[in-house]
C-alpha cells in the first residue's frame, strides 16, 4: 500500500512538469505497462505463451467505440466498462478452448484465434453487422475506428485539459492494476499458477486443478490487457486493425521478456524500456524498424535475464558491499 501511495505521489504532479508530448508518451508507457502486467499473468506466472492477447486489447477499444458511435454514448466510464466486459467474455470463451491444449499447441491455438478475429475486422465482416453506416466507416477508415473525446465523470473536458485529465485516469488505473497484481502474485492463486508453470504434473498430483487455474489466469490476463486497450483507444483517439494482429501480441511478449517475465517489476520496466527504444528509433525516418531492431538486440545482450533481474543483481551486490564494509 505504501508503494502504491508513493507511486501516486510521484505520478500525479507530472501534468504540471512535463510538456504535452512527454505526458502522452508517459501515458502510453503506463498503458503498455498495464497490458504487459496482464500478459505476465499468463506468460510469466502461468507459463503459457499466448500470441492472441492482441485480440483482447483491440476488441475492448473497438467494442467501446461501436457503442459510443451507434448508441450515441458520450461517457468514458460506460465506454471503458462495456469494452472491458465484452473483451473479458471473449477471453473466457477463447481461453476455455485454448487451455485444453498445452505447450506449442496452446500457442498455435491463440495465434489462430487472433488471426481469425483480425481477418473479421480487416475484411469488414464486423462492420457489415451495422449496415450501411458500418460499411461506410469501414470504407473510409479501412477497418479503423475513430473515438471522439468522451466525457470524464460526466464532465466535458476542453481540448487543452483533456490529456492531463486522461493522464490522471491512466495513472490511477496503472497504480491500481499494479497493486492488484502484486497481491495476486503472492496469493494462493498466484502460487498455484507458479507451481503449474514449474511442473504441471506435480501440481496436479497435489490437487491443483491445472486446466481450470490456467483458464482463470487466461481470463484475468485478458481483463488487464482489455483495460489497457480501452485506455489506449481514448488516449490515441482511434483504434486500428494493427492492434488486432498477432504481431502486437509479440510486442507485448517482447516487452515482458525485456523487463523480465519472472519478476514483478519486469513488465513495468520492460514497457518503459520498449517505449524508450521506440522513441529513440523514431528519429530515423525510413529506418525506424531497422533501428528499433538493433536497439532491441542490444537490450537483450545487455540485460540477458531482463532489466528487472539486472537491477536486482546490482542491488544485491551493493548490499553485499555495504554489509562487508570497506
Amino acid at each position: 500500500m505504501s508503494l502504491a501511495i508513493a507511486a501516486m505521489v510521484a505520478l500525479l504532479p507530472m501534468p504540471f512538469v512535463l510538456e504535452p508530448y512527454s505526458l502522452i508518451q508517459l501515458s502510453n508507457a503506463m498503458v503498455l505497462a498495464i497490458a504487459c502486467m496482464g500478459m505476465k499473468v499468463v506468460f510469466g506466472t502461468a507459463g503459457l505463451l499466448s500470441f492472441g492477447h492482441a485480440t483482447f486489447f483491440a476488441v475492448s477499444a473497438y467494442a467501446g467505440a461501436f457503442l459510443c458511435h451507434f448508441g450515441q454514448i458520450d461517457s468514458f466510464e460506460i465506454y471503458l466498462l462495456f469494452g472491458v466486459c465484452f473483451s473479458v467474455l471473449l477471453s473466457a470463451v477463447l481461453g476455455y478452448l485454448s487451455v485444453r491444449a498445452t505447450r506449442i499447441h496452446f500457442t498455435i491455438l491463440t495465434l489462430a484465434f487472433c488471426q481469425i478475429v483480425y481477418s473479421l475486422f480487416i475484411n469488414g465482416a464486423v462492420f457489415e453487422l451495422f449496415g450501411g453506416d458500418g460499411r461506410a466507416i469501414y470504407y473510409v477508415t479501412e477497418g479503423g475506428m475513430y473515438i471522439r473525446r468522451l466525457a470524464l465523470l460526466g464532465q466535458q473536458i476542453t481540448p487543452p485539459d483533456f490529456i492531463p485529465s486522461l493522464y490522471n485516469v491512466i495513472a490511477v488505473a496503472f497504480v491500481v492494476a499494479a497493486a492488484l497484481l502484486w497481491r495476486i502474485d503472492r496469493s494462493p492463486f498466484g502460487l498455484a499458477l507458479m507451481a503449474i508453470r514449474d511442473n504441471a504434473t506435480r501440481a496436479a498430483a497435489v490437487g491443483i486443478r491445472v486446466r481450470r487455474y490456467r483458464w482463470y489466469a487466461f481470463i484475468l490476463s485478458g481483463a488487464f490487457v482489455a483495460l489497457a486497450g480501452s485506455l489506449y483507444g481514448q488516449l490515441n483517439r482511434q483504434i486500428t486493425p494493427e492492434q488486432l494482429d498477432w504481431l502486437f501480441s509479440a510486442k507485448l511478449i517482447l516487452a515482458v521478456v525485456l523487463g523480465g517475465s519472472r519478476r514483478y517489476l519486469g513488465p513495468i520496466l520492460g514497457a518503459i524500456l520498449f517505449i524508450g527504444l521506440d522513441e529513440a528509433a523514431s528519429g530515423l525516418l525510413g529506418y525506424h524498424g531497422l533501428m528499433l531492431g538493433v536497439l532491441l538486440i542490444a537490450a537483450v545482450f545487455l540485460f540477458p535475464g531482463g532489466l528487472a533481474e539486472t537491477v536486482a543483481t546490482v542491488v544485491r551486490r551493493l548490499r553485499g558491499r555495504v554489509a562487508g564494509g570497506p
